[in-house]
């Protein structure tokens, strides 16, 4: 990353250090502070890594976090710079969900902080009954779209942020949003924040998870791909091990404690439903069901 690239990486930062602030919790109304692996992993690299012709190299972010790591509230703050301070005319930054309420959760993260700050707000409006900011200077808005209903053919988004990917029931709305969409804006960015789901492999959460995956083992190349991932191997690591919650879960001791991930194992241990959850939302590694009455080794014991 040369010196253009991290002042471009930089600009973000200060956007959402000095505009932004969390909207729950025991920070609610605290200034934003980018978590290392937020800056390191995610925002530094996608913002700060430009091509040849000097605009950023990467399209398309994919990444896999476990829950309750601060992924809405970044969201929120990427896609108000992408609307405010992105230098793109006419913005439009589309946040989609399989649900609206899913996709709200994302607007509510980012209304919040709008309303929190002096200068957002005297330039951003809030539509709540539409889940809606728009920028008149610019002639742009964000907007919450789901899977549930749509008629979304002819956008030109600047940004897409896509939560909870494994949840849409097809990749109608992943294909709408993103499918030649890049044609009229140099820089348009799509990110993908997800934890993980139930194994399909026609999925489209699977088919960007395994391309993901591949090409952060260098098996494929796409330079317009940047995938982020914090997974457990279902092969070779053992859900028990403290060590791989921690590295796993890059929020640890910043937003949760790791007795809280021991509060969450040890309830979950002995029950089938809770452990796979576990799995899923601390550990990343995707299930095959959401529903088993009985683990396997208790049921063998019974012969």
């Amino acid at each position: 990353m040369d010196d253009t690239g991290l002042e471009q990486a930089n600009r973000v930062k200060r956007f959402i250090e000095t505009h932004c602030t969390y909207s729950k919790g025991e920070w609610a109304g605290q200034p934003f502070r980018l978590l290392p692996w937020q800056w390191d992993d995610l925002v530094k690299p996608l913002f700060g890594t430009l091509n040849g012709g000097g605009n950023r190299q990467y399209r398309v972010c994919y990444c896999e976090i476990p829950k309750k790591n601060g992924k809405t509230e970044l969201c929120a703050a990427l896609g108000l710079y992408m609307l405010a301070a992105d230098h793109e005319e006419g913005p439009e930054v589309y946040v989609a969900a399989a649900d609206r309420e899913q996709a709200g959760l994302t607007y509510q993260a980012a209304s919040a902080m709008v309303r929190s700050s002096a200068t957002l707000s005297k330039n951003l409006k809030c539509l709540d009954s539409r889940k809606r900011i728009i920028y008149g200077a610019k002639n742009g808005f964000l907007q919450v779209l789901s899977s549930e209903s749509y008629t979304k053919h002819g956008l030109s988004p600047s940004c897409v942020i896509v939560d909870e990917i494994h949840a849409h029931p097809d990749d109608d709305l992943w294909n709408v949003l993103t499918a030649g969409t890049d044609y009229a804006r140099k820089q348009q960015v799509v990110l993908v924040i997800t934890t993980a789901g139930v194994y399909d492999k026609n999925s489209i959460w699977w088919k960007l998870r395994s391309k993901a995956q591949q090409v952060a083992a260098g098996i494929a190349q796409d330079p317009r791909f940047l995938p982020v991932l914090y997974l457990a191997d279902p092969e070779k690591d053992d859900p028990a091990d403290e060590e791989l919650w921690k590295r796993v879960n890059p929020s640890l001791d910043q937003i949760f404690t790791l007795d809280k991930i021991r509060q969450d194992y040890e309830e979950a241990k002995n029950d089938p439903v809770d452990f796979q959850n576990f799995l899923r939302f601390r550990l990343n590694i995707p299930v095959k069901s959401l529903f088993r009455w009985m683990p396997m080794d208790k049921w063998d014991a019974c012969a």
